[in-house]
């Protein structure tokens, strides 16, 4: 039997403690090197310039004030608006929101959406809330809002540090647009209007970076499964692991721990690859991606599905989004070979 070098993926230890989650509030390997100058804006879009410019000039100030937006004659003393950039999938506001976390000299935290709810989930909203009220400058990324508990502390996290914290958060959806289709909105209201007004909303459009990034693919998209798992050569490791035991893995973790497992294998290689017919595997999975996305992992799939991935009652559900953005994000990580 040819001997392949990859791991097992039990071997993996999911003993995190939130603690160690909250020491890695900042940019993942992926986006460690972001820089304003090194983010290519695409001319024939103006409003990437003139984001790159706002953030470059925010995030060169080492405690960023924030001012009353209304009027001396006003008795309340309410906050400067924050942030909010809306924009499609691949261009580049991971990249310019990790520029701002490398430039900006204060305290300062950068972290997905998801990973905030984790930690709200987690360890509590009073100690999520306590923990980042010191932070100058908070960066989130992809924001969004899948149901009414969320929302709820979403909105009490953000008023309670929004005094002293700067908030730049990118998402895919206006604030307006937030939660509609996964709840009653109308319920909401008054969370919602807290969040949105909260923001200055800044859209962002172009057109995704990420087609003309399948240079790696192309080196072994005439091989096969097997003979890219024997030959390649990660500079970690490299793991083989069948579809439902990954699900399995998945499913028997908290998301706040599916990061181990692109932080300790560079390649994954994924055997017996299926579309999903379960709403709840299929969104951890996408939580997997994401995760994957910000360590730069490599994905392998023995089938040619990706078109296929989540079937059409999972895309008509209001889940749609993460999935467009799981198969976005597969674009750039993932080879699917053909059987």
């Amino acid at each position: 039997m040819i001997n392949y070098n990859y791991k097992d993926i039990n071997t993996i230890n999911f003993s995190v403690s939130i603690d160690e989650c909250f020491s890695e509030l900042r940019p993942h390997p992926k986006f460690k090197d972001c820089t304003f100058d090194n983010y290519l804006d695409d001319a024939a879009y103006p409003s990437q310039a003139a984001l790159k410019e706002l953030l470059c000039s925010i995030s060169n100030k080492e405690k960023i004030k924030k001012r009353s937006f209304f009027s001396k004659k006003q008795k309340e003393n309410k906050i400067a608006k924050n942030i909010y950039i809306d924009g499609t999938y691949g261009i580049g506001k991971t990249h310019l929101l990790s520029a701002c976390f490398h430039n900006f000299k204060g305290s300062k935290a950068f972290m997905s959406f998801l990973e905030l709810t984790y930690f709200m989930n987690f360890s509590g909203l009073e100690k999520t809330i306590d923990f980042f009220k010191p932070v100058d400058l908070l960066l989130i990324d992809e924001f969004d809002l899948d149901d009414p508990a969320t929302t709820r502390m979403a909105a009490r996290f953000i008023d309670s540090i929004n005094n002293n914290t700067t908030i730049i958060t990118t998402s895919n959806r206006l604030p307006k647009e937030l939660g509609g289709g996964k709840f009653d909105t109308t319920q909401f209201a008054r969370e919602l209007g807290i969040i949105s007004d909260t923001f200055d909303t800044i859209t962002v459009e172009g057109k995704s970076f990420r087609i003309n990034l399948a240079a790696w693919q192309a080196v072994f998209s005439n091989k096969s499964f097997n003979e890219v798992l024997e030959n390649y050569e990660p500079k970690r490791d490299k793991v083989l692991v069948d579809i439902d035991e990954l699900i399995i893995k998945l499913q028997d973790n908290h998301p706040f721990k599916f990061f181990v497992i692109p932080k300790t294998f560079d390649a994954i290689f994924i055997s017996n690859f299926k579309p999903f017919t379960k709403l709840n595997d299929a969104l951890r999975f996408t939580i997997f991606i994401d995760h994957c996305y910000y360590h730069d992992t490599k994905l392998f799939f023995n089938t040619q599905l990706k078109e296929s991935i989540f079937p059409k009652e999972l895309m008509e559900t209001s889940f749609e989004r993460q999935f467009l953005r799981c198969n976005s994000r597969l674009d750039e990580l993932g080879l699917f070979f053909k059987n």
